[in-house]
């Protein structure tokens, strides 16, 4: 075993019920993207009592560094999500939730937790006289709304120090805890809202002929766009669009004048998102004008994909093989179609996500934003140490 390895197996246990601690405190007191003002204010002490400078460079939220010189190192980040989500916790835990209709049902918690505990490993003298470089942690607000990430980078978070490559993980029920899963290449997908709205011409119901429905031009909208996956974009691309929402009409007996259409675009290659955004714009224009009505379609850019680095993704492999033995280092071979703002730091600096198994062998596992979603802690044991011994490999 590297001596990394052991010196970081042998110091956990001392940390190891503190941070259990942490990870209750945290499930039991939620706060949804922007309100996590008490949270802030929980972790700004606890980093504080660590030692390491902390920052604020949004209301929410904090940057914490660990100044140690540099000696030929790169200052590696780490990276949290704090926020929790509007959902109602179904799990009778001792720690369940204090704040009805708020929930950590993504795990955050476990996320902030294991990065305190990586925190404390990196900041004990043993350790830290192993740092050739600064360490900065990202404790994020706002992952599950409009994109913290891209706000703290906004606000100069990846600076003072200068942050050379970063590292982060999503927990995954799929898999058990004790496990990781690693992915090169693109690990989550993009995200594009849009809205159509289809615009014809009232008209009294005994007598469609004098109107255009804006209903049934919609309701062929709806069917054409389904099109452009099967015909229009390569089988072995990823992309996923789903409309979710169809508002129309007032009256049974009067043809609809407009008609509003809202869904969601999922697509991983940027070449595929832009060749699926023209796409649909033509379908739906083409397709309303043929009933004689108009389509309008309007975009709302989301998170982008998410890219892992070649050199950082080597390393955590590498890494995580040598902490739990390759049996345990699931490779993946398709990216999620669900998003992440850590894709917005990945573009900024090299970077590596992956996914730390959060699921309990012997019982049945609920999928994330789930009421009854429930991670097993034992999945800390893992990616505690794995954090820790990922900046040291990355340095």
């Amino acid at each position: 075993m590297k001596p990394d390895n052991q010196l970081i197996r042998s110091l956990y246990p001392k940390y190891r019920e503190r941070i259990l601690e942490i990870r209750r405190h945290l499930h039991r007191y939620p706060e949804t993207g922007d309100q996590e003002t008490e949270t802030t204010a929980y972790l700004c002490d606890l980093m504080q009592e660590l030692g390491y400078r902390v920052e604020r460079p949004l209301e929410t939220g904090l940057t914490a560094v660990l100044d140690v010189p540099r000696a030929g190192g790169r200052c590696v980040g780490l990276r949290a999500d704090i926020d929790a989500l509007p959902i109602r916790e179904e799990c009778d835990l001792e720690f369940r939730s204090a704040h009805p209709g708020i929930m950590h049902a993504c795990g955050h918690d476990i996320h902030t937790a294991s990065l305190a505990g990586a925190a404390m490993l990196l900041s004990d003298p043993e350790v830290r006289g192993l740092l050739t470089a600064p360490v900065k942690l990202f404790f994020q607000p706002a992952e599950e709304t409009d994109g913290g990430a891209r706000r703290m980078i906004e606000a100069g978070a990846l600076e003072h120090p200068h942050v050379d490559c970063m590292a982060a993980f999503h927990c995954d029920p799929s898999m058990v805890a004790g496990t990781v899963g690693v992915k090169y290449g693109y690990t989550r997908a993009s995200s594009d809202m849009f809205d159509i709205r289809i615009r014809g011409k009232s008209a009294h119901g005994a007598y469609p002929e004098t109107g255009t429905d804006a209903i049934v031009a919609a309701s062929a909208v709806v069917t054409a766009v389904q099109s452009i996956l099967s015909r229009n974009i390569n089988a072995f691309e990823p992309c996923v669009i789903t409309i979710g929402v169809f508002h129309a009409g007032s009256a049974g007996n009067v043809v609809c004048d407009e008609a509003f259409l809202s869904g969601t675009m999922r697509t991983v290659s940027p070449e595929v998102r832009d060749q699926a955004m023209k796409r649909l714009v033509r379908v739906a224009e083409g397709v309303a004008a043929s009933y004689g009505a108009s389509a309008e379609v309007t975009f709302r850019p989301g998170y982008i994909a998410l890219l892992n680095d070649q050199e950082m993704t080597d390393l955590l492999k590498k890494t995580a093989t040598e902490l739990l033995g390759p049996e345990r280092v699931v490779m993946m071979n398709q990216a999620m179609m669900s998003v992440d703002d850590f894709s917005f730091f990945a573009k900024q600096v090299p970077s590596v996500y992956f996914f730390a198994g959060s699921g309990y062998e012997d019982r049945e596992n609920y999928g994330l934003h789930h009421g009854k979603f429930e991670a097993d802690e034992r999945m800390l044991d893992t990616t505690v140490p794995l954090e820790a011994l990922a900046v040291l490999a990355m340095q």
